[in-house]
């Protein structure tokens, strides 16, 4: 916990993102961050800018090009999967290297166990850790 703290800390700005449940846990965490003070945003929470990346680029990239126009090596990248195997997660994590940003990937499944309310539950614990860990 106390290694996100301290990258949240340190960034510029924080971009998170996540697919279907941990997309709502990822706009849950970016509104918990600038309550807090921390400049953060979901990229997931601009539709139109989704739709129009996924209709003329590809669903893969809706993630990866926000970070391509918008980021900088000074920000922080946390990406909030079950499996970790989705095609706009594995985007991002690349893009963000490219951008040398610093990163955070939250926990995914561990050998069989495939339990997304579980999985969900613990994530969504974790981020409200981590904000009341920060100041």
């Amino acid at each position: 916990m106390s290694d996100l703290k301290r990258l949240i800390e340190q960034a510029r700005f924080i971009w998170i993102c996540g697919n279907g449940g941990s997309a709502a846990t990822a706009e849950h965490f970016a509104t918990d961050l600038v309550k807090k003070g921390y400049p953060a945003i979901a990229l997931s929470s601009n539709i139109s800018v989704l739709t129009m990346i996924a209709n003329d680029y590809g669903y893969e990239q809706v993630f990866s090009k926000q970070l391509a126009v918008l980021a900088t090596e000074d920000d922080l990248l946390i990406t909030i999967s079950c499996s970790g195997y989705s095609e706009n997660i594995i985007w991002i994590q690349e893009r963000a290297k490219v951008e040398k940003m610093k990163t955070y990937y939250f926990e995914t499944f561990k050998g069989n166990d495939r339990d997304y309310g579980k999985l969900e539950d613990k994530h969504l614990k974790f981020a409200h850790e981590i904000t009341k860990e920060l100041a």
